[in-house]
């Protein structure tokens, strides 16, 4: 299980990180973020964590700020030393309040709670499934236009073969390994191409069926691919989505 770790006192992280391994030593704490700003860029460029400790009152401000930018599937666990927060904190994913200062018995316990509730957070499945049925009402997206300096002109869907998010840019790589911007969201494109050719395979990618040359067991039972062109050193199927990528690839 890899857990996510929102704390900005050095000494109370490493405390927190120590509890978890005597609690579970199968955890995996993939990181610890001290800021509201470093939280937003790590959620929007990694993979969700199976479970998340959530500091409230953080070095640049209250960690409500980053419900309101991302957007979060996965169960919360809550440490502060204030209580007052205890009834917003059920608004967003909550399964447990602890007060500092927490023991092992705390952690153990919320833990426990996290076991018995984590079936309830399959909400990226429901997503996934929502994607699918909006899709048979939309017309795929069959050309984009694409400007450049003061010209215009047009790249048909089914040349692209990769189109992939960076820093809020996302731009299509076509098979002939040319790049262009386009002016949508992954998300929002996720919605639009034909699923017969593309799939979102996480947050930021989505990939041509044409493209793909190879695909590999990764990590936390996700999935490699590689692609021609490949626009990334690693292009990895969210967990969540596996089992969807492999219904896509055998339709």
């Amino acid at each position: 299980m890899n857990v996510l770790i929102f704390e900005d006192e050095k000494h109370t992280a490493n405390r927190l990180k120590s509890l978890l391994k005597e609690a579970d030593n199968t955890l995996e704490v993939i990181a610890v973020l001290n800021s509201v700003k470093s939280g937003i860029k790590w959620l929007n460029e990694n993979e969700m964590p199976d479970l998340i400790f959530q500091d409230i009152i953080l070095g640049d401000g209250n960690c409500f700020e980053i419900f309101d930018k991302v957007e979060i599937n996965v169960p919360i666990i809550f440490t502060t030393a204030f209580s007052e927060y205890a009834l917003r904190s059920f608004q967003v994913n909550s399964i447990d309040y602890l007060l500092k200062p927490y023991d092992i018995k705390d952690i153990k316990a919320a833990l426990e709670k996290y076991k018995k509730f984590k079936g309830a957070f399959q909400l990226p499945e429901i997503n996934l499934l929502d994607e699918i049925l909006n899709k048979k009402t939309i017309t795929p997206k069959k050309r984009f236009l694409i400007k450049t300096s003061d010209n215009y002109f047009t790249i048909n869907s089914k040349d692209i073969a990769v189109i992939a998010s960076e820093e809020g840019v996302t731009t299509a790589t076509l098979f002939n390994n040319k790049k262009h911007i386009v002016d949508f969201t992954v998300e929002a494109l996720s919605k639009q191409m034909d699923p017969s050719l593309f799939f979102q395979i996480n947050r930021k990618i989505i990939i041509n069926i044409e493209s793909v040359v190879k695909i590999s067991s990764w990590f936390n039972s996700r999935l490699q691919v590689q692609t021609n062109p490949q626009v990334e050193d690693e292009m990895i199927v969210s967990r969540e989505r596996v089992k969807s990528f492999k219904e896509w690839l055998d339709g």
